[in-house]
């Protein structure tokens, strides 16, 4: 159920076919990949329902590596998208190491230092962003501010900037691309904190494809909070 002060998101359906599926490998950049993402979408009453899994690339037969499993839920009104239920759950073998869940609509949480309030109409679990982003107007030089979801009631508003179109060719093939960059903005809080902040924290650089439905080819993100240190990459293998 949707409150009635619904506001709508920035994210428009980028009409994702039923049942498709993504797998990306992650690993420190010009190497290989020693993760893999996979993420199945599938339709569910308007909206889509995601299942994210995050493990090795690799399985041992001791089955022990921590996997991870992501549920979403993805909700449409008037043909734009928002976050509505996020579920996370990681296992070593049979053994449940953490759970995390998160409910976005119809709620109000608590904020740090502030008064309890509903989350913002462009929340965004980090993970969400492999299909709400693929909802954005892509045109070059288009900004968006998104409120990144990252644990209980703590989100920041990320900085979306579409840059302009490439080509990438990687295991997945060719693809004609738009280059999106991502970095925390605090411009509306302090300036001075935005250029600290900005200093500090690399940005992420996102390739989405420019053929609807704009799946995801390629992530470029900061393995530290240091602009010298080492970028991993997580890239479409199919």
């Amino acid at each position: 159920m949707i409150r009635e002060e619904f506001v709508p998101s920035i994210f428009r359906d980028p009409f994702i076919p039923d049942g498709e599926k993504s797998t990306y490998h992650v690993g420190i950049t010009g190497q290989p990949g020693g993760m893999e993402v996979s993420q199945v979408v599938v339709h569910n009453r308007g909206g889509y329902h995601t299942t994210l899994e995050v493990g090795p690339a690799q399985r041992h037969r001791d089955g022990r590596e921590p996997v991870m499993t992501i549920e979403q839920r993805i909700g449409r009104i008037d043909g734009r998208l928002h976050a509505e239920t996020y579920r996370a759950q990681t296992f070593s073998g049979s053994t449940l190491v953490s759970r995390e869940e998160a409910n976005f609509v119809d709620t109000v949480h608590l904020q740090p230092g502030g008064l309890p309030a509903p989350y913002p109409a462009n929340v965004m679990p980090i993970a969400a962003g492999l299909t709400l982003l693929r909802g954005l107007e892509f045109a070059e030089g288009l900004m968006e501010t998104v409120d990144v979801w990252l644990a209980f009631s703590v989100h920041w508003p990320l900085l979306v900037r579409v840059e302009k179109q490439v080509v990438l060719t990687g295991p997945a093939g060719v693809f004609s691309c738009w280059q999106v960059r991502l970095r925390p903005g605090f411009e509306h809080v302090n300036g001075m904190l935005d250029k600290m902040v900005g200093s500090v924290v690399p940005p992420f650089l996102a390739h989405f494809e420019v053929a609807a439905p704009h799946r995801l080819v390629q992530l470029s993100f900061p393995t530290q909070m240091s602009m010298s240190a080492p970028r991993a990459t997580m890239e479409l293998v199919s």
